[in-house]
Parts: C-alpha cells; structure tokens; sequence
C-alpha cells in the first residue's frame, strides 16, 4: 500500500530521520572500535558509502552489513589518505599558530598559508564523496577532490552554506548531536557533490571526440 499526501510525507519523514540517526551511531560505534584515530577514516567512509546508496534511491540495502565491510575494506586505504591529511593539516596549523604577527613579510606569507588552508578545507569537503563514488589512487582523491571543488564554486558554496546553517541547528539543539550530527553532514556533503559528478559526467559524455 502506497501512502501519499501528509502522510506520504510524515512516512518519508520518519524514515529518513530513523535511517539517519541509526547511521550516525554506526559512525560513532566504530570510530571507537578503532580507537578514534585509526576509527575515524573507515567509518566516515563507510558512513558516506551508505548515505550515496540511499541517494541514488537504494533505500532496501542492509546498512549494517555495508558499513562493517565497507569499515573492514576500507581500513588501510582510509587511513593511509587520513594521515596524509592530518599531516598536511597539522603542518598548516602550526605555520598559523607561530608565524608572528607583525611586519610585511609575515603578513604576506600568512595570507599565503591562510589561502592554502582555505583550499585545504574545499578538499575536505569533497573528499569523502570522491572517495566513496570513485576507485582511485589516494593520490588522485586529492587531487580531484581539489579540483572539482574550484571548478564549480556555486555549490561549494553551497557546502559552507549548509555547514553553517547545520552548525547552527546543532547549537541551538545540542540533544541531537549524538543522532543526526555526521550523518546529516555526510547527507548535505554527498548529496551536493552527487550534482557535481553528475555535471562533470555529462560534459565528458558530451564531449566531441576527434575522428
């Protein structure tokens, strides 16, 4: 029996927010089951991973069987991208935190290191979609991630509007952080870079071949 009108809706409603909060205490369970640090990268994965398949209208996969081994496959390659940007991060944080203050030159090189950390976090944003929606290289997930991510501004903007605005909603109801808070920004991150993909693969279908 399909259900539609205002119940439709409220049904829709409540499924998306029980496949939610279930998918974001999965993410917390197993980043603990890998000690944070080394659980971190594989269940953000995995977390991304589920998320894409509900996207693409695959609402009847057997989330907890695709997280475990999307969490257990994933391990290794995850961590190996994770510390590659904890690195590079932390590398950026420490040039911000010691370099002075005062005089041209420190000026200059400041705004130099606060661009770069800029673009730092665009490849963030996107990192995760392009993990989950492409088998490349680590060394490709960086660079498209950081590519895709400046050639289509509106809707990397778009990103740091809905992080606001999610940022908001999870001060004014901090209750909610522990249900819907990486999987509502897992939701709002794929879902934005699925459009992404999606231009990105018309304009190769598109593209003229040379005869």
């Amino acid at each position: 029996m399909r259900l539609g009108g205002l119940s439709g809706n409220f049904f829709k409603m409540s499924e998306w927010i029980s496949r939610l909060a279930y998918a974001n205490i999965l993410w917390i369970v197993f980043t603990l089951a890998g000690l944070i640090f080394f659980g971190f990268m594989p269940a953000t994965v995995a977390l991304f991973t589920v998320v894409r398949k509900w996207i693409k209208g695959e609402n009847d996969v057997p989330v907890f069987s695709l997280f475990f081994k999307t969490y257990r496959n994933e391990f290794l390659k995850s961590n190996k991208l994770g510390l590659i940007l904890f690195i590079f991060g932390y590398i950026l944080y420490i040039d911000l935190a010691f370099i002075p203050a005062e005089g041209m030159f420190y000026t200059l090189v400041r705004m130099g290191v606060l661009v770069i950390s800029f673009l730092y976090i665009i490849v963030l944003l996107y990192m995760f979609p392009v993990y989950v929606h492409y088998d490349w290289k680590v060394s490709l997930y960086l660079k498209y991630a950081f590519i895709l991510g400046v050639s289509y501004p509106i809707l990397t903007l778009g990103m740091f509007v809905g992080l606001g605005i999610l940022y908001t909603i999870l001060t004014i109801v901090p209750g909610i952080i522990p249900f819907f808070s990486v999987s509502l920004l897992a939701l709002l991150l794929m879902k934005i870079a699925m459009l992404v993909f999606s231009k990105v693969e018309s304009l190769a279908l598109n593209k003229p071949t040379v005869e």
